[in-house]
């Protein structure tokens, strides 16, 4: 009767490995700095800017990347997600401003090889697709749509050099709670994001005085903004 019970124990455990081996999840993740460079075109004279205004942007950060590794050797991965933070450094109006992807849509990693120890060395991004937000004191900027980006890497973790970008132009909508009714405030062109070093302490001083500087103007903005909504 014991050695009965011992063949339904050892039979039970077997099962519950086997379960566990067939809902096991592996991912890569990973964080690179990133530099956003896009270009920003107003769209009438809610935001307190001349219709047409033409506004180049750059913004540092970090941003995480998920990638489902669970089929061993894979040539295609897909993306789970994508998030990050960056702060504007241009245009001064703008420096300060927080922005990033706040919802995660899709996109593959294809065309993948390996080193000879198995490392991921080179592959194509295609469709890499997120919702991006821009808040800028009580004004947040946002897409309605997926932005896409696409570009050939050289390694997971990207590496320095790595350039994701994305060409159609995007609409940027200005929240006012009601996104049915939310105005189109911009449209956005040229987006490129770029694998960069850690920012030196040069750059980060640097990246502190624009925010400190565009806080002035920031304030003045959300007044006009307020004022123009009203």
């Amino acid at each position: 009767m014991r050695f009965k019970s011992h063949k339904i124990l050892i039979a039970f455990a077997v099962a519950f490995l086997a379960i566990c081996r067939s809902t096991s999840y592996a991912e890569i993740i990973f964080t690179s700095n990133m530099r956003a460079d896009f270009t920003f075109t107003t769209v009438g004279t809610t935001l307190g800017l001349p219709d047409g205004t033409v506004l180049p942007f750059t913004a540092l950060g970090e941003m995480t990347f998920r990638i489902d590794n669970s089929v061993v050797g894979a040539t295609t991965m897909n993306f789970t997600n994508a998030t990050g933070a960056l702060t504007v450094t241009s245009p001064t109006g703008f420096a300060g401003a927080s922005m990033g992807p706040y919802s995660f849509v899709g996109g593959q990693l294809q065309n993948i090889t390996y080193d000879g120890l198995g490392n991921i060395n080179s592959g194509n991004v295609v469709g890499l697709g997120m919702l991006w937000e821009m808040q800028l004191g009580a004004t947040r900027l946002y897409t309605k749509d997926a932005l896409p980006f696409n570009g050939a890497i050289t390694g997971a973790p990207f590496r320095i050099g790595d350039v994701l970008s994305g060409a159609p132009e995007f609409n940027v909508f200005l929240d006012t709670g009601n996104t049915l009714t939310d105005p189109l405030v911009v449209i956005g062109r040229d987006r490129f994001l770029t694998v960069t070093a850690v920012p030196e302490p040069s750059s980060a001083a640097l990246l502190l005085i624009c925010g400190l500087g565009g806080w002035a103007l920031k304030r003045r903005r959300c007044r006009v903004l307020v004022t123009s909504t009203s």
